[in-house]
């Protein structure tokens, strides 16, 4: 038996410093746990975990049961309880944590236990709690559903039911209808911008005035509302200005598993439109990316993103704010994830130092980290080449161009990518080798990256052949 794949060592292995120690609490707390072999096993799994060794069935059965020789089959009864143990207390850790459903619950227990007045002071404090406080998310339109079922049932059983709660019913059900089908149709029209792909389509959605009217008032539904507007019709900038003045303003109680989201389709949008050649949206992108800094939106679990870390630095670059780039990538690096903090930052670090024409340190830092992200690596092979150009370094040049095909061959990436850096490869090495008075193969390398679609550094490539 391989302990390190089964569920139980999977379990523990996702608890967090604070949940181990809630977790042994619970295990010495007869409401979880009357049994000693429980224990013992999940003290065993804490001081592997403190030694850094991979627990093993022998060392375990001989742990647990103090016997020399392994008893597998008792061993797995205790793991199997333990493994129970475990998944409770996520369970109500869980529900812990999250409060609306809490409260729902609470409520519906009261209206069943048959609690009338007990159960009408939840269900008020709750549908307060709903309207003020809890974070806005689609699944809050299901809990107010829900919430509201209860308290038609309870109508229903004391012989009180109004059309008034049966319209009420029937607002919730649209409204949860209508959000949903808003952000899948969001995610849809997002993915397909991004990945150039026709095959999802998303139906049109429209809505009446009284449908706007009722539905909108909600911040959440106003921000995908106008997510919705700008994705679907992406030239009209009355729909970005209105999203952006949402999300400025009006955003403070999204959840932030969902304001993330809407955010990340408002910088989607933007980047789209500077594809199309929308210069002005460099900035625009860069306050939301800004704003989004300031509330956290970017991190989860305490980490930024190494692609959003990556993104930012680069709209910042290409802003030109330079001294705001030297800070962000120093104060921002320690929320990067440690495997790959070290190569994300030399790399955002290296861009900000080619920006500034300081080709010496860009080649340093670039020649002294791993990056273990194929992209980011890649990337940084096209740096160090666009540096050794700069340089007039060309055997070094050539070297990381061989290299770097070398390098294409090995790696497994889509057409599309092998396409990209191929050509850039192929017109930097006809760059490294153009006579500086050739005027005609000049233009034509100029009319050759200026045709090319899908090729890396295009700017930078037909800056250094003007016509």
């Amino acid at each position: 038996m391989e302990f390190s794949d089964s569920n139980l060592y999977q379990l523990f292995s996702s608890l967090s410093p604070s949940e181990l120690k809630d977790m042994d609490k619970a295990l010495h707390s007869p409401f979880f746990n009357y049994r000693e072999e429980e224990i013992r096993l999940y003290t065993y799994l804490c001081e592997c975990s403190k030694k850094g060794t991979t627990p093993t069935a022998t060392a375990a059965s001989q742990y647990v049961f103090g016997k020399k020789k392994e008893d597998l089959p008792r061993l797995r009864h205790v793991m199997t309880y333990l493994t129970r143990i475990i998944t409770r207390y996520i369970t109500l850790h869980e529900m812990e944590q999250a409060e609306d459903e809490r409260r729902l619950l609470l409520a519906r227990s009261l209206r069943r236990r048959g609690l009338d007045k007990l159960f009408l002071a939840s269900y008020s404090d709750t549908q307060q709690y709903y309207d003020t406080t809890a974070p806005l998310s689609p699944a809050l339109y299901y809990q107010q559903l829900q919430l509201h079922t209860e308290h038609y049932i309870h109508s229903i059983t004391n012989r009180r039911a109004q059309n008034e709660g049966m319209r009420k019913l029937a607002d919730d059900l649209d409204a949860l209808y209508m959000v949903h089908r808003l952000k899948h149709a969001c995610n849809i029209l997002s993915y397909r911008t991004i990945f150039k792909s026709d095959r999802e389509a998303a139906p049109p959605i429209e809505m009446s005035a009284s449908e706007r009217d009722r539905l909108l008032p909600d911040p959440l539904a106003a921000i995908l509302y106008h997510n919705y507007l700008c994705l679907s019709d992406p030239n009209n900038e009355d729909y970005f200005a209105a999203l952006k003045k949402l999300l400025l303003t009006t955003s403070q109680r999204i959840d932030p598993r969902e304001l993330r989201d809407v955010f990340t389709l408002a910088i989607n949008y933007c980047i789209r439109r500077l594809n199309t050649g929308g210069q002005r949206y460099y900035q625009e992108v860069f306050e939301l990316y800004e704003e989004g800094l300031r509330r956290s939106v970017f991190e989860e679990n305490g980490y930024l993103s190494a692609f959003t870390y990556k993104n930012i630095s680069a709209i910042a670059i290409g802003l030109k704010k330079y001294d705001w780039v030297a800070s962000f990538t120093d104060d921002y690096k320690p929320k990067l994830a440690p495997d790959i903090r070290d190569g994300f930052y030399a790399y955002c670090r290296a861009r900000y130092y080619f920006a500034l024409g300081k080709y010496a340190d860009v080649s340093a830092l670039l020649q002294q980290v791993d990056i273990r992200e194929q992209f980011t690596d890649l990337d940084a092979r096209v740096l160090l080449i666009k540096t050794y150009y700069e340089q007039d370094e060309y055997n070094l040049m050539d070297y990381t161009i061989s290299n770097m095909k070398q390098q294409l061959k090995r790696k497994d990436l889509q057409t599309y990518h092998q396409t990209v850096y191929g050509n850039f490869l192929r017109s930097a090495s006809k760059l490294m080798h153009l006579r500086p008075y050739d005027k005609k193969a000049k233009a034509a390398l100029h009319e050759k990256i200026k045709t090319t679609t899908a090729i890396a550094e295009k700017e930078w490539l037909l800056s250094k052949v003007p016509v």
